[in-house]
């Protein structure tokens, strides 16, 4: 399994060269592109203000000075994407057998355990739509509509590439109506 470098590494080096991150996690044209453009136009901007204040004039340099703005925040999102890609990636085989550990324990009745390895999956990687499904899957099991309902909101908001919708809504749709009967039989116990 390939590393990354450390956290500190790479965002120490995307931040004084905006581009050099990119080029350590192996985005070696996008992450060299940027930190020539971040070179070229801050080398300007500087020449503008420092060497030749008296005949810069002001518009030129404002338009360096957005133009190198939005050369470091794209390089800032570029790598954060591009890391945590990288990451979910690697880790993946790892997590699969946590997850798969986790289903086991599901299936052998001891939910508590099944509740806390999707918990700890979560602290891992926030963006993991199938323990949050799981958890969801979890309370509705134990009868709690709005817990379930949460994770499965959760769950929605996190699967950006609508892998999981049919699932989510077909669930959402289940607890919708379990919590409707619920209600009704609530309703008829309090009447006289």
């Amino acid at each position: 399994m390939q590393r990354l470098p450390h956290p500190a590494v790479l965002w120490t080096a995307n931040v004084l060269a905006p581009g050099a991150g990119l080029v350590l996690v192996g985005r070696l044209l996008v992450g060299g592109l940027m930190a020539l453009v971040w070179a070229v136009v801050v080398g300007l901007l500087l020449l503008g203000t420092l060497v030749w204040p008296d005949k810069a004039q002001e518009a030129p340099l404002t338009v360096l000075a957005v133009g190198a703005g939005l050369v470091f925040v794209a390089a800032q999102g570029l790598l954060l994407i591009r890391e945590r890609a990288l990451r979910r990636l690697w880790g993946s085989e790892e997590r699969d057998d946590r997850f798969r550990e986790v289903l086991a324990a599901t299936l052998q009745g001891r939910l508590d355990d099944a509740e806390a390895g999707c918990r700890s999956l979560l602290a891992r990687d926030p963006d993991d739509v199938e323990a949050a499904l799981h958890l969801a899957a979890l309370a509705r099991r134990r009868g709690d509509t709005r817990a379930a309902r949460a994770w499965l909101e959760r769950a929605r908001f996190l699967d950006d590439a609508g892998r999981w919708d049919f699932r989510i809504e077909r669930e959402l749709a289940a607890v919708a109506a379990e919590s409707g009967s619920v209600r009704a039989a609530q309703g008829t116990a309090a009447a006289p």
